[in-house]
């Protein structure tokens, strides 16, 4: 009978951590699994990238209300004549580590910052009702004053990352063409998500009312749920899979990267964030973001923010940089890193450019 309770526990964790990050940009365990996948197993296989492994020092950032956020800092290898900084901002449910492949990528072109979100990675845990897009922009804001400095810096944003860089723009609209040249935009959008499913079978006005008293159910006995989330390490990675990428061979090491990084957070914080998503309206921080240059990618397969939402944005950002990825899920930062960087690199090189004149 308690394994039977603990067996149901697990699948309404997988159910509501699958709802609700990946709904707002993370990558946790939801529906749409096959059985029969998680019958045969999975076979983990050792990866020769080395996940988890690149590691900085750098200042601390404490938030007016206290929140200490964790922040590394990659100096380059060679003095950087532009004097220009690149500042990542990952998404919910996730941490800094989600930038590997960009990390690796573009260190030593110019001074990398990276920090995990408030209640997120290795940064303190933030009071519920401040989990939220405009404190996180504001968070973002006192990075840029405090690690950053005066001199120039491109933005680059996941899912939940992006959004707190289009909430920086309306509220500090003259930074964008002056202190900031450039921003970067991935399988991310500008609202509407409230009503949005990432389950089939849910309409998205039923998955909006369903979530929130889960949540709160299940944040009552947070042991047992964290103990279910941990028993469920094969479902949680066919989920995964299923959910934060779009190719059947993504390889296995991806997928046990993004499991791990989203077993990390817990369901308190993922029932914080949830109702940000609700409010989140970024669309008049377009006009502000066409004074830069601008990067706008996707993926057709993103269950999360779908391709509408990436095509959009195309649209209200006419002079982008833009690519939009077949057989690409949520996590196309690492599915199709390659691609990814290459449409970063460009719009950094139209800034550089820019500096230089």
């Amino acid at each position: 009978m308690a394994e039977q309770r603990v067996g149901l526990i697990g699948r309404g964790v997988a159910l509501v951590a699958g709802a609700t990050a990946l709904a707002a940009g993370g990558v946790a365990v939801g529906l749409e699994l096959e059985r029969r996948l998680v019958a045969k197993g999975r076979k983990r296989i050792a990866s020769a990238e080395p996940f988890f492994s690149l590691r900085s020092s750098g200042p601390k950032v404490v938030t007016p209300d206290g929140v200490e956020l964790h922040v590394e800092v990659d100096e380059p290898a060679a003095e950087v004549p532009d004097n220009l900084t690149i500042v990542f901002v990952h998404g919910y449910a996730l941490s800094l580590d989600c930038w590997h492949f960009q990390r690796k990528y573009f260190r030593d072109t110019a001074r990398v910052v990276l920090y995990d979100l408030r209640s997120h990675g290795r940064s303190s845990r933030s009071a519920p009702e401040l989990c939220r897009v405009p404190q996180l922009a504001r968070d973002l804001a006192q990075v840029l004053d405090e690690v950053v400095g005066d001199g120039p810096v491109v933005l680059i944003g996941h899912s939940l990352g992006a959004m707190t860089i289009m909430q920086l723009a309306q509220q500090r609209p003259d930074w964008f063409g002056t202190r900031v040249v450039g921003v970067g935009l991935c399988s991310t959008s500008t609202g509407d998500l409230a009503e949005h499913s990432i389950v089939k079978a849910i309409p998205g006005r039923a998955f909006a009312r369903i979530a929130p008293p889960l949540l709160a159910t299940l944040n009552r006995i947070p042991q047992l749920v964290e103990g279910s989330r941990r028993a469920g390490t094969d479902l949680g990675w066919v989920v995964t899979k299923q959910m934060a990428f779009g190719r059947d061979d993504v390889p296995g090491p991806y997928v046990d990267f993004m499991a791990e990084m989203l077993g990390q957070v817990p369901l308190t914080v993922i029932a914080d964030y949830y109702p940000a998503i609700g409010e989140m309206d970024e669309r008049a921080s377009l006009a502000v973001l066409s004074r830069v240059e601008t990067a706008v990618i996707g993926g057709r397969s993103d269950v999360i923010t779908p391709v509408e939402h990436t095509e959009k944005i195309i649209e209200l950002l006419p002079g982008a940089d833009a690519l939009i990825l077949d057989r690409c899920g949520h996590m196309g930062i690492i599915e199709h890193h390659e691609a990814f960087n290459a449409v970063l690199d460009q719009m950094i090189s139209r800034a550089r450019r820019h500096l230089s004149s």
